[in-house]
């Protein structure tokens, strides 16, 4: 999950940046409160899993093979993931800035 919330947090940080580009404070500001619920979820999420999908033996591997082939578990984990993506509402680009600025 971290490099897909960085992503996000990345592109919204600069959306808000590029909204007041004379005022860095209020856009950190908004940053941190549009993204703390999706990121604390999203790193939830990364200590719940973890251990399952990389486990660190054979049979844990077997194990989770096993149940990753079963379409109701996999949808069960699918879902858990849209509640946490959810929870972060993407701004639009601001319109108007050069190629440069979306660099």
């Amino acid at each position: 999950m971290g490099s897909g919330t960085a992503l996000v947090a990345a592109y919204v940080l600069a959306c808000g940046l590029a909204r007041t580009p004379d005022d860095h404070r209020a856009a950190f500001t908004r940053y941190e409160r549009g993204l703390r619920k999706y990121a604390e979820g999203c790193k939830a999420g990364g200590g719940r899993t973890g251990t399952f999908l990389a486990p660190g033996t054979a049979t844990g591997i077997r194990l989770r093979n096993t149940l990753l082939s079963r379409p109701l578990l996999l949808n069960g984990m699918l879902r858990l993931g849209e509640r946490v993506s959810s929870t972060v509402t993407l701004p639009d680009h601001p319109a108007g800035l050069s190629r440069a600025g979306r660099r």
